[in-house]
Formats: C-alpha cells, sequence, structure tokens
C-alpha cells in the first residue's frame, strides 16, 4: 500500500511519491508528469481527462470543462454533456484519474494521497477538496499548503539550509505568498496571504481582449469555438514571451487571418491591473511577520506563471531582491507534497524534519458591541500555528437572559455576515443579568483543519461541537448517493490514448488553420482513422508516426 502527494492545480496537475531514492514523479501512461486538469466527454458520451481533453477546448467546448479548481465550494455548476457538476464533483473524476494511473505505476494499491491547496484557500474549499477525495473513494486526512510544499522542495535541494524565505507560488488560477522560517530542520509557516482569483488565466484573457480590440472583434460575434481558438492562441502567446522577446499571434476566423504582435513590454501595458494586484499579498505578508525584504535568505518563484520573466522582474522591483528559480515551477509543489507524505509515513530520511502550519484565516463569532451592533468576535488570529486554542468570555446583552446563541464565522471583516459563516451553537445559562458574564467560547483547530467550538456557561455546563461547513459538508447518504452517480460515468477504457489524442489535436488544428493546410491535415486525419480501424500493427505505428510528424510541423 503506497500514499502519494498530489499537485491538484488549475492549469495541471501531477503526482509524485518519496521512495529511498527521493521523490519519483510519476508520469502517466504517455510519459507525462503534467496531466491538464481538464474534463470531458469523447463523442461516444465516454469521460475523457488530461490531455485529450484538452485538445478538444476548442472542437468541443460544449463537452469540456477546465479551470474548475477557481470555483472550489462554492455552488457553480458546470454543464458536461446532458450532467451538471460541482468543482469537487469534477475534482474528484480527475483525482481518480491520476490515483489509476499511480496505480499502474506503482504496481501496488494507493492507500492515503495528500493533495496541496493554495495557502489562502478558506474552510469551504478546502472541505471541498478532502470532499472531492471522498468522491473518488480515496482517503485524504492532511492537506499542504502548497507554498509550504514548495519550501519543502526548495530546502530538500539546499540541505534544509538555516534563513527565513519568501515563497511565491503564482499558477495557472491562484497566487499565494507565505513567509517561512527553516533552522535547525523545523519548518515553520510564519504568515500567508494570497488572491485565490489570480494566475496566469488573467494574462491570458489580457491578451485575449487585446487581440479582439486590436482585431475588431468581440465575443458577441464570435462562435464558443472561434473564442476557444483565440483563447488558446493567446496562452501560447503568453508562454512564448516566457523564453523569447517577441511573440507573434495568429488566429484564422471565417476564412480570414488575423495576427498580433507583442513583447514583454506590451504585456505589462496591457496586463498592468494583474501585475498591482501581485503587489498587495507580498505586502501584506511582510507585514503580518513584521519583516523586511532585507531579512530574507531567498525569495523562492514557483508556479507557471513565475516562468514569466515579466513577473520575476516586477518581484525584484517590488522587493529589491532578485528571485531564486532554481527549482523547477512546474513541478516544485507536486515534489514537495511527495517529500510530505515521507515525513507522514515517518521515513528514516526525513525522520528530523518537522513542520508546522498556520491557520490562514481568523475563526470567531458574532457578538454585541457597546453600541448594540454585532461584530466579528477574534479568538484564533489568522496566522496563529496549528494546532491552536484559544477562548474568550462573553457577557449577557439584556437583563435575565437564559440563552446565548454564537453564530461562528471564518474571515477577517469586523462585519460578521462579510465572512463565511461556518456554523452555529447555543447554551442555556441561569437568568442572567446584562453586562454579567454569561459563557466561554472555546475555538481549538488541528492541523487537519478539523474545527471544535466547547462553549462552557457560568455553571460550568460545556457543551462541545465539530463544525462542519453546512454549505459544502455532505451527509453519508448524499455521499453515497453522488458516488454512485459518478461511478456510473463511463471511462474510455480499452481505448488507445495516443490514437484518441492524435484524433483530438488533428481536430483542432484543422479549426486553427485554412486552405491547403487546413485540407492536407484532413486527409491525413481521415487515412489516419482508416488504418486505426483496419490496419495491422505495423501499419498503425508507422501511421501514428506520420501523423505525429505531420501535427508536429503545425506546432513550431
Amino acid at each position: 500500500m503506497a500514499i502519494i502527494g498530489i499537485d491538484l492545480g488549475t492549469t495541471n496537475s501531477l503526482a509524485t511519491q518519496y521512495t529511498s531514492e527521493g521523490v519519483k514523479i510519476l508520469r502517466n501512461s504517455s510519459g507525462n508528469a503534467l496531466i491538464p486538469s481538464v474534463v470531458g466527454l469523447d463523442d461516444d458520451g465516454n469521460i475523457i481527462v488530461g490531455e485529450v481533453a484538452k485538445e478538444r477546448l476548442i472542437t468541443h467546448p460544449d463537452l469540456t470543462v477546465a479551470e474548475f479548481k477557481r470555483t472550489m465550494g462554492t455552488d457553480l455548476l458546470y454543464e458536461l454533456g446532458k450532467e451538471k457538476y460541482t468543482s469537487q464533483q469534477l475534482s474528484s473524476i480527475l483525482l481518480k484519474n491520476i490515483v489509476a494511473d499511480a496505480k499502474e505505476i506503482i504496481g501496488e494499491e494507493i492507500e492515503e494521497v495528500i493533495i496541496s491547496v493554495p495557502a489562502y484557500f478558506n474552510e469551504r474549499m478546502r472541505t471541498a477538496t478532502k470532499q472531492a477525495a471522498e468522491l473518488a473513494g480515496i482517503k485524504c486526512e492532511r492537506l499542504i499548503n502548497e507554498p509550504s510544499a514548495a519550501a519543502l522542495a526548495y530546502l530538500h535541494k539546499h540541505d534544509w539550509k538555516d534563513g527565513t524565505y519568501m515563497v511565491v507560488d503564482f499558477g495557472g488560477g491562484t497566487l499565494d505568498v507565505s513567509i517561512i522560517d527553516s533552522f535547525d530542520s523545523i519548518m515553520e509557516i510564519i504568515a500567508v496571504a494570497g488572491n485565490n482569483q489570480l494566475g496566469g488565466k488573467d494574462f491570458n484573457e489580457a491578451i485575449y481582449n487585446h487581440f479582439c480590440q486590436t482585431s475588431g472583434m468581440n465575443d458577441e460575434n464570435l462562435t464558443a469555438e472561434q473564442q476557444a481558438i483565440i483563447y488558446r492562441m493567446s496562452e501560447a502567446t503568453k508562454i512564448a514571451l516566457s523564453t523569447n522577446a517577441i511573440a507573434n499571434m495568429t488566429v484564422v476566423i471565417n476564412e480570414e487571418k488575423y495576427s498580433l504582435t507583442m513583447d514583454n513590454n506590451e504585456l505589462i501595458k496591457i496586463a498592468h491591473n494583474v501585475f498591482e494586484k501581485i503587489v498587495d499579498p507580498i505586502r501584506k505578508v511582510l507585514k503580518d511577520s513584521r519583516l523586511s525584504p532585507s531579512d530574507l535568505e531567498a525569495i523562492v518563484l514557483v508556479g507557471g506563471s513565475c516562468k514569466m520573466p515579466t513577473v520575476a522582474a516586477f518581484i525584484e522591483e517590488v522587493t529589491g531582491v532578485k528571485p531564486s528559480t532554481d527549482i523547477d515551477p512546474d513541478t516544485a509543489i507536486a515534489v514537495g507534497a511527495g517529500i510530505f507524505t515521507g515525513i507522514k509515513a515517518k521515513n528514516q530520511d526525513l525522520k528530523d524534519i518537522v513542520m508546522t502550519d498556520i491557520c490562514p484565516f481568523s475563526l470567531g463569532v458574532g457578538a454585541t458591541d457597546n453600541n448594540k451592533e454585532i461584530t466579528m468576535s477574534f479568538i484564533i488570529e489568522r496566522n496563529s500555528m496549528l494546532p491552536s486554542s484559544a477562548s474568550r468570555d462573553y457577557y449577557a446583552v439584556k437583563d435575565r437572559q437564559t440563552e446565548v446563541n454564537f453564530k461562528i464565522y471564518q474571515g477577517e471583516s469586523i462585519i460578521p455576515e462579510n465572512n463565511i459563516f461556518l456554523g452555529a451553537m447555543k447554551i442555556s445559562c441561569p437568568p442572567t443579568q446584562e453586562k454579567e458574564y454569561v459563557a466561554t467560547v472555546r475555538m481549538t483547530y488541528d492541523i487537519n483543519g478539523i474545527l471544535i467550538v466547547d462553549l462552557t456557561n457560568r455553571e460550568k455546563k460545556t457543551i462541545s461541537k465539530v463544525i462542519l461547513d453546512q454549505h459544502v459538508h455532505l451527509s453519508e447518504k448524499e455521499i453515497e448517493q453522488i458516488k454512485g452517480r459518478l461511478d456510473k460515468l463511463r471511462f474510455n477504457e480499452g481505448k488507445d490514448e495516443e490514437e484518441q489524442l492524435l484524433i483530438s489535436k488533428a481536430e483542432r488544428i484543422i479549426e486553427e488553420t485554412m486552405g491547403f493546410d487546413r485540407e492536407r491535415v484532413i486527409d491525413a486525419l481521415e487515412r489516419f482513422k482508416f488504418i486505426m480501424k483496419n490496419g495491422n500493427t505495423i501499419e498503425k505505428r508507422k501511421a501514428k508516426d506520420f501523423i505525429t510528424k505531420l501535427l508536429e510541423s503545425y506546432e513550431d
């Protein structure tokens, strides 16, 4: 029985395992480490995941869903064919696929997974992530914050060098910034901040909007397929600017070719609001930790968006510190999650490593203040080390009060309703005069994200409750019903994944080209499908080689 780490990303996901030789990145049957976080249906109504599904984002946008991590823990539903799914249900499909691949690679059952989440995920989002694993039939007791995982990867590579580090994790859909202190093999998280709605996707959208504006287009005049083509080329332009000074973007719409040439200076101009949003969490973690950039041993960049030179240059300009980019930003979080599986399994190589975590958001209750207004009464402050336990006393708000009601929230706003409502509790008390002590609220928050609230009245009577966010918490019956529905989904088992990927890629290129190029790919695709259906093993291998080289010529 094995335990694996999973980086469940907005754009890509991947899995790792800690072995006697260190962290092993688990590549799928196609030999790829990064699995696009995309779920879709093929033409027969079978579930497809990863590369094949991503290729169909353009040709079959109504049968494909991506970037669902951004809405984890919300009520938003995604249509996939005739059915609708929440983010956690789609994530469960993705997790099931990742674990199935890992089982094939490792050759044994997967006992447990540790999933990375943005440090700034609130309780609702974290609960939804664990629920995704549960719906997939996978044990997940522990989540690890993505910057913490990245710090593990960095410090492991640098022999656990003592110092204070800032980790900037800028992925496809989220931005996390953490201050982490490493001393004598103990990793302590000092402060976290972030933005769950900021990532590489925002650069794609900035390029998309700029291209449409300069080409005289708008979404109202474009089909879903055409919008998908422009979006994909916008993403390709962003990626090209990571390694080139200039990138050319060309899109064919209704047999007409549109072009745009862009450099990084232009990108900074059109995406200035994205860069401005990067500054806020950097300043916040420095303020919360009471540190300045000069106190840092290094600023470590991870996440796909940190591969953009403009991002690294911007962070250097803001902090005055040249960031470190000596670990792979695409795999660092998964590597750290893999290392953490070794720590959890008490591997001898990691037996001296201790990692602490913190509460990313404050926890408290709504309470009546001196002006008779209900305000947030904070009990566990954000950035408190876990496990954490704290209490506050409360007083009667009227004469002969015989009951106290508490609403429990997570967040930083003084206005309770602006925070996340987690649940409610009440306790009786003997008739109490106004402003006299009536009850104590104790909150205990553990390393696994479990919140226990104890209410004690003036007679020393105590009631306790494990707080489960009812917004995303499901009963056992509901979980079994959803699992039953998901289990009935037909996966494309037994089908040649490489064949499917080549067909999907060819269909996408047909959408993006015209004239001779389009006809050439159409002819090649028809011949390829015929050989895959009727040819022998040698003919199929040659056909795959031929169409692979042809399609690669259109990717340059």
